[in-house]
């Protein structure tokens, strides 16, 4: 079921971006030594979630809860223009990933993940949709 909006769009989508920034950071924090792999993945995958629900939610796009509809969306607003960046095969990489990691089973892909890599592009990923909140009035965000 699609998700109606609860307030002001532009308020809402503040708010997520807003968790998806306190992920990112942790995310980075995690990113270096002692790295944490595992958490710095898991932390990233949740931020690109909400940076890409914040977008649509300020662009007036429905979203739902599940992961496979997050991707589509994801991949639906770089296809129109509103992000450059599609993320749509990053989420799916980093789910597997953060799957792997709850099952106990994390292999060679988390061992070679370039986690400073991973977090400057998630940054910047941040920065294109606080653009797009910005751009449909979102203001000190």
């Amino acid at each position: 079921m699609a998700r109606q909006h609860k307030g002001e769009p532009i308020s809402e989508a503040a708010v997520h971006w807003q968790r998806a920034k306190e992920q990112w950071e942790r995310a980075a924090n995690d990113s270096y030594a002692p790295a944490d792999p595992g958490s710095c993945v898991t932390w990233s995958f949740y931020a690109y979630e909400n940076a890409v629900v914040a977008a649509a939610i300020a662009l007036g796009e429905d979203w739902e809860e599940d992961h496979g509809k997050k991707k589509r969306l994801a991949k639906k607003l770089a296809e129109r223009g509103h992000l450059k960046t599609d993320v749509s095969d990053l989420l799916d990489r980093l789910n597997g990933l953060r799957k792997d990691i709850a099952y106990g089973e994390p292999g060679s892909e988390l061992a070679n993940e370039d986690l400073e890599d991973l977090v400057r592009q998630l940054e910047s990923f941040l920065s294109e949709v606080e653009a797009v909140i910005k751009k449909r009035g979102g203001r000190g965000i």
